[in-house]
């Protein structure tokens, strides 16, 4: 197979990269929020999101473990306990918002309902906290892991 031949310096090289994860995470955050209003406002049938959603998985995946090949976290923050509570509330707040939100719109039974609907919400938050929680400490201990192997191995080619 032939190679292109790269056109840019090491300065354009950077820029596009900066460029691209701009975009990435734009396309992200919007694919996101297409499933949300397809799955849960609008109702439509996973026939309908499903392939989106496949698709969302599909870079969630490949940005996990390429991240964790190369011992990467996150541009802002480290693989900490404070931080996985932190995105952890963050992710089960928003998401009990909306899910609260939906249901009121979407059920009769919750109009009337408000305390019942307070209960589920707290359900849900209280389940996705975990859900995220564990994710986030099993990934970052894994990063944490593989950043040590890195950091070795680095230090053992240079003492040769």
């Amino acid at each position: 197979m032939k190679k292109f031949k790269k056109v840019v310096d090491e300065r354009q090289e950077l820029e596009l990269y900066k460029i691209e994860h701009v975009c990435f995470w734009i396309l992200f955050w919007l694919l996101l929020g297409s499933i949300i209003v397809q799955s849960m406002i609008l109702n439509a049938p996973f026939s309908q999101w499903g392939f989106e959603w496949s698709i969302f998985m599909v870079g969630c995946i490949g940005v996990i473990v390429g991240c964790y090949k190369k011992g990467q976290w996150d541009f802002y923050s480290k693989p900490t306990t404070k931080n996985y509570l932190i995105y952890s509330l963050i992710g089960s707040a928003a998401f009990a918002i909306i899910y609260a939100i939906t249901m009121y719109m979407n059920n009769p039974y919750f109009k009337d309902n408000l305390l019942a609907l307070g209960a589920l919400t707290a359900f849900i938050f209280a389940m996705l906290f975990a859900l995220i929680f564990a994710a986030l400490f099993i990934t970052g201990t894994l990063v944490k892991k593989r950043q040590k192997k890195l950091e070795d191995e680095f230090t053992d080619d240079d003492s040769e």
